[in-house]
């Protein structure tokens, strides 16, 4: 019979980077048996927001955007990071004005994903925005380039090729059937 997985002990932990765009660090570990695991590394981030955002006449506002991890131009839902101190609702609110000058009648909270458990401390938080309309210009950061569209939601899932954008959609598929 396999042993029931445990926690593992930090012994030691080195901060490697830490600037305003990432925060890495490296973890001395010893797991139950006392196997000694090291480097490993963790991100650590703060937690992001991804809204799949629905027009008044219910299509899928999408942006598409430079994705330098990748090295690609993406489609996806809006998105970005919740700030210290804020409320993800609130982050929700304000990544959909500032991308695409939009705001909605409706923010529904989806619930909450890790963003990737094996090596980051952050978390998607999932929203559906209904009812949006666009009440201004977009509010762009200064590393920012972003396209807007205005698409129909049919096989909007097979479009959108960042894994918690498609979760978003499927988290949203239950109120999208109301």
């Amino acid at each position: 019979m396999t042993a029931r997985p445990e926690p593992w002990q930090v012994v030691s932990s080195q901060v490697i980077v830490a600037d305003q765009w990432v925060h890495l660090r490296a973890d001395d570990c010893r797991t139950v048996d006392g196997r000694r695991i090291e480097p490993y590394y963790v991100l650590e981030y703060g937690d992001w927001v991804s809204v799949l955002a629905l027009n008044v006449d219910g299509d899928a506002i999408l942006v598409e955007e430079y994705r330098h991890g990748a090295g690609v131009v993406a489609l996806g839902t809006i998105g970005g990071g919740v700030t210290a101190g804020e409320d993800a609702h609130d982050a929700a609110r304000r990544e959909l004005r500032e991308e695409t000058g939009y705001e909605a009648a409706e923010m529904i909270d989806l619930g909450d994903t890790w963003a990737n458990f094996g090596n980051q401390t952050n978390r998607v938080h999932h929203f559906l925005a209904r009812g949006c309309e666009r009440v201004g210009e977009q509010s762009l950061d200064v590393n920012e380039t972003i396209a807007v569209h205005v698409l129909p939601m049919d096989h909007l899932g097979d479009r959108l090729p960042q894994s918690y954008h498609q979760l978003t959609w499927f988290k949203a598929r239950e109120w999208l059937a109301r």
